[in-house]
């Protein structure tokens, strides 16, 4: 993924006008129009200082500040020094891959599409927690981790038959911010109450989906906070695969 894409994503994400970032760099010290904004995000300039980069990630409220700040001085270094780092990554990329593919998790094939997405800090980490003796890494936790980072729930160690949930959509914002992991919890379906926050694959989709629970006229009614993503209509909840009931949630700043 290259800066621009990068930058791109990250302004998709935040559901930010380029006139409302520019604003909110602004209140962090930092004077930009949003055409110079646009320009970046569409490749038609060079990545940026280092400041500039954290203050528009910063900005649009992501995690990935690291990710946009290396991007912008991986496209500018010399060429020898880009060669190195992207094949350092392809190779720790194959041995995530292989690693995965040995574990026998049955998420492997939903992993691998997006393990070739990972970005070079996100590949390094999570096969350095691997590597690195004194991480305590073992081939279930890094693929635990895989699974988090690439949006897809994971039985939880110390809470019994708890999962967790990286939520990477705004469609529960306020109520639950993007980038919040999410604790759920399986529970029976007749057990839910309207206005329960449950987690599902809607329509044999392989990313998991946050909702309010209605049920109305025996109609199961799947709701979002924000009102610009999709609603869901069912007859019965069994035309959905279930996953749990949202328990809690922690934003990782």
């Amino acid at each position: 993924m290259t800066y621009a894409e990068m930058l791109q994503q990250i302004i998709d994400e935040s559901q930010l006008s380029l006139r409302q970032i520019a604003g909110r760099c602004a209140g962090l010290n930092l004077n930009i129009t949003p055409s110079y904004i646009s320009q970046l995000k569409n490749g038609k300039l060079p990545p940026p200082s280092e400041e500039v980069s954290l203050t528009l990630a910063k900005a649009c409220g992501s995690k990935n500040q690291a990710q946009l700040v290396f991007q912008g001085y991986l496209e500018k270094a010399p060429s020898l020094v880009k060669e190195y780092m992207l094949a350092s990554s392809s190779v720790n990329k194959a041995l995530l891959e292989s690693l995965c593919n040995l574990s026998g998790n049955d998420s492997f094939k939903e992993m691998e599409a997006s393990l070739k997405q990972l970005d070079i800090l996100a590949t390094l980490d999570l096969s350095s927690k691997f590597l690195d003796p004194e991480s305590g890494g073992s081939l279930n936790n890094l693929v635990r981790d895989i699974i988090t980072a690439c949006g897809g729930p994971v039985e939880a160690d110390v809470h019994g038959d708890q999962m967790t949930l990286f939520l990477s959509d705004n469609s529960m914002n306020p109520l639950i911010p993007i980038h919040s992991f999410v604790y759920i919890m399986p529970t029976k379906t007749e057990l839910l109450k309207d206005r329960d926050v449950i987690a599902f694959y809607p329509d044999n989709r392989r990313t998991p989906t946050l909702r309010r629970y209605f049920k109305i006229r025996g109609k199961i009614l799947l709701v979002p906070e924000d009102k610009d993503y999709e609603t869901f209509f069912y007859d019965s909840i069994d035309e959905i695969q279930y996953l749990g009931k949202v328990l809690s949630y922690k934003v990782d700043l």
